[in-house]
């Protein structure tokens, strides 16, 4: 694994991160109306997640003998609800490349790649409960099981 190259990798992963808690915690303060509970609390944890996140990959940084970035990627800003979940989605999709990116990298070099791993999955995860909110995934159920009854014990 060429150290230097990871180093940079993790500062865009960071930034993106760094980015990703900011857009998240501007949405959960300017979201209003009907859907406003609801998803204030997920945007709040979202930002943590990736707040957590960004100081995670630091440590990493640091122990390849790196300076940890600072600067968060663009941060983009909206009212509209559907517009942030979207936003999310593009940012989510952007850290996943970015881990995936990593784990290649990392080639044999197991705590890096068990870390990046680690972190392409919680991006996954990210990325697919937006997909869900916003309606993209599509769903085929069966005529078979369209109906399900469950047998007496």
């Amino acid at each position: 694994m060429d150290s230097q190259e990871m180093i940079k990798l993790l500062n865009s992963a960071i930034s993106l991160e760094y980015g990703a808690a900011i857009q998240y915690s501007q949405n959960s303060v300017l979201l209003q109306g009907t859907y406003r509970e609801v998803h204030s609390g997920f945007f709040g944890d979202m930002s943590n997640d990736s707040f957590s996140h960004a100081r995670k990959l630091g440590k990493y940084v640091v122990g390849l003998g790196g300076i940890p970035t600072v600067e968060p990627a663009p941060i983009k800003q909206t009212t509209d609800l559907t517009e942030m979940l979207e936003f999310g989605l593009e940012i989510e999709t952007a850290a996943l490349a970015t881990y995936t990116r990593g784990v290649e990298m990392a080639e044999d070099d197991i705590p890096f790649r068990v870390l990046l791993e680690d972190m392409s999955l919680e991006e996954y995860n990210h990325q697919l409960e937006l997909k869900k909110i916003l309606g993209k995934l599509s769903l085929q159920v069966p005529d078979a099981i369209k109906e399900v009854r469950l047998k007496q014990a």
